[in-house]
């Protein structure tokens, strides 16, 4: 069984900040409540201004500031990402940077072939994302083997070592 990240039970001991809102002009003046302390000499009621009580609660200025955006727990995120992408049949690596590197791996080994048609390229690229996944795929087992579920550098040393292939 996979290990997980646990998060602690126990509220933080700092309290937690109060957001101020400036009132609009038709509330300048200072509502009069017995929970508020009294304003500091000097100060203007737009200074030291808080929301006001009376506001409708359901106004949608106010909700959209008091709506706080979800955050999910870790890993969700990131299978809901995996998901779509075993979806979907397009290629992973952006195609202009991958041409540029073959362009570059051509030219360091032979100066006179410059020139790749474009079918060429998407077939080398699918090999070689092809390639990736799969080598992927057993360097996440080795890591599940390890007990873990980080997948590390000497669990792709590994796999490709188990694999046969000494591309290195």
């Amino acid at each position: 069984m996979a290990r997980t990240k646990h998060q602690s039970n126990r509220s933080s001991s700092r309290p937690q900040k109060r957001l101020q809102f400036r009132r609009s002009p038709r509330q300048q003046t200072p509502v009069a409540d017995a929970n508020r302390p009294a304003m500091p000499s000097g100060a203007t009621p737009s200074t030291t201004a808080t929301r006001s009580r009376d506001a409708p609660q359901g106004s949608p200025a106010q909700s959209q500031q008091k709506r706080r955006r979800r955050r999910f727990r870790p890993g969700v995120v990131a299978l809901r990402e995996i998901r779509n992408l075993q979806k979907t049949w397009n290629l992973l690596i952006p195609f202009a940077p991958f041409v540029r590197l073959v362009r570059e791996i051509t030219h360091f080994y032979s100066k006179e072939v410059n020139r790749w048609t474009p079918e060429a390229l998407i077939a080398i690229q699918e090999a070689a994302e092809a390639h990736m996944i799969e080598m992927f795929e057993d360097a996440y087992l080795c890591a599940i083997h390890a007990k873990r579920v980080t997948l590390m550098q000497k669990d792709i040393h590994l796999a490709r070592r188990i694999g046969g292939r000494r591309h290195w």
